[in-house]
């Protein structure tokens, strides 16, 4: 386990996305001192509205804070294919996360927690482990290895203990219906038909709670130091099984429609990942079954 995070001082980049907002919260239950940087925050003494790719904004605000841990959640997220996106975004998530490992120079920070993605597995063969050689598919998954690359270089040069968190789908409340999960179940909520593929894809969820755990966990842990970790339930479930079981437990007319819209052409058959180092290693068992998880979402 690691040390408590009581009085610690905390930076948490992008703390007012949906999982920092998540994050700052449980931190603070864990009687940390947690400052939030991120580019929508208002200003006040632990809010800083700081662009990152700007150094001497976020210098000075990292010199004035002297954070004992950083959590580096901010990123510029799209999954487009697109290569016309690829600069904005190795601005935000390589230049951004440079930025702020530079300016721990002049602090004692003790570690440095970065959340990667799945997605840098591409097309490996699933269950993913994180010996795994990364295949990325797209701009944003190529920014994310570049980073973890960068973070474990520069955390081995200048003796910065860092942890990196690749994440899984995950989903939870109140979350944006750019997601399948949310999207599925607010429709139906709303009385609208939710249609979808036939649904054979399988994923690997995990419900935002558990995610929030595995964030924590690694906080001081000696155990995190200089590791990747993979955090995800370990077991696949196909949309199809999803879409049945919210079916059975939603009571309104509004159904899932299985099977009414077409596979995409560059369909992602399997993501699931394998969980056993971040069991062995730091002790993570996700509380949340997924069918524990949709039920809290649909009675919300």
């Amino acid at each position: 386990m690691g040390q408590s995070v009581v009085n610690k001082k905390i930076v948490v980049t992008g703390g007012q996305g949906y999982l920092g907002s998540f994050l700052v919260k449980a931190l603070q239950e864990k009687g940390a001192d947690v400052y939030i940087i991120s580019i929508e925050a208002e200003k006040s003494d632990r809010h800083f509205p700081i662009d990152i790719t700007k150094f001497e904004e976020l210098n000075a605000v990292i010199q004035q804070i002297q954070p004992d841990i950083v959590y580096h959640l901010a990123a510029s997220l799209n999954r487009n294919r697109d290569f016309s996106i690829f600069e904005n975004m190795l601005k935000v998530n390589v230049t951004g996360t440079f930025h702020l490992l530079k300016s721990l120079e002049q602090t004692q920070c003790q570690q440095f927690i970065f959340t990667s993605t799945s997605e840098i597995y591409g097309n490996n063969a699933s269950p993913f482990h994180e010996e795994l050689l990364p295949m990325p598919v797209s701009p944003y998954s190529l920014t994310k290895v570049m980073a973890e690359n960068l973070i474990k270089t520069f955390g081995q040069q200048y003796h910065q203990n860092f942890t990196i968190l690749r994440l899984f789908n995950f989903y939870g409340e109140n979350m944006s219906e750019d997601f399948f999960i949310s999207q599925m179940i607010n429709s139906l909520k709303r009385g609208e038909e939710f249609l979808m593929t036939k649904g054979e894809q399988s994923r690997d969820f995990l419900f935002v709670e558990d995610v929030i755990r595995a964030l924590t966990l690694t906080a001081l842990n000696p155990a995190a130091y200089n590791e990747t970790f993979n955090v995800c339930s370990g077991i696949g479930s196909s949309l199809a099984s999803l879409a049945t079981f919210v079916n059975q437990k939603m009571d309104g007319t509004a159904k899932v429609k299985l099977g009414a819209l077409p596979y995409r052409e560059n369909e992602v058959w399997e993501m699931i990942g394998d969980n056993s180092k971040i069991k062995e290693k730091l002790g993570f068992i996700p509380a949340f079954s997924m069918d524990l998880g949709l039920e809290k979402l649909i009675n919300k």
